[in-house]
């Protein structure tokens, strides 16, 4: 165990010793933070609009890859390693080949979708809240009024934010 452990230190001394010898200087630290930025703006997938594209290609190849990796799962006598390969591979193509506008309109489809259902699934519960309330009696009447009174408030406020975000 010793011994191993100072072959490793060996050879990691040996090939820092190696590396500092080069002749070029090294990177500056400039062009290390801007490479550092390079990465962390997701620029190593391509220009595009603010990494968005960029954040939809991984989301999409996490997606894939699961769904491949599931189905080549199935096949019996591929082991666990190849079924890993096969669906990383097949899940790389996939995103590669998808182009940057149907991203983007997915994007916006499945972003209309969650915010209909997140505007929606309120108004729909206060008026199913409104006919489950018994309209026969003064408090049942003042709790069907609050939650108009509610419901309305919702709808000023959709409707607010939606013309300011038109202007």
């Amino acid at each position: 165990m010793r011994c191993k452990k100072f072959s490793i230190v060996g050879i990691l001394s040996l090939a820092l010793f190696l590396v500092s010898c080069t002749p070029d200087p090294g990177p500056s630290a400039g062009q290390v933070w801007q490479k550092i930025l390079w990465l962390g703006t997701l620029g190593f997938l391509g220009a595009n609009n603010d990494g968005l594209v960029s954040f939809m290609r991984i989301l999409v190849f996490i997606l894939v890859f699961a769904l491949f990796y599931l189905g080549a799962s199935m096949v019996p006598g591929l082991g666990r390693n190849i079924a890993i390969v096969v669906a990383a591979v097949l899940a790389i193509i996939s995103v590669i080949f998808i182009p940057a506008s149907v991203l983007v309109g997915v994007g916006a489809a499945y972003a209309t979708l969650t915010s209909v259902i997140l505007i929606g699934a309120p108004i729909v519960g206060g008026l199913v809240l409104f006919r489950m309330i018994p309209g026969e009696t003064r408090a049942g009447i003042a709790v069907r009024c609050i939650v108009l009174l509610v419901l309305l408030a919702i709808l000023i406020a959709v409707k607010y934010h939606a013309l300011a975000l038109m202007k």
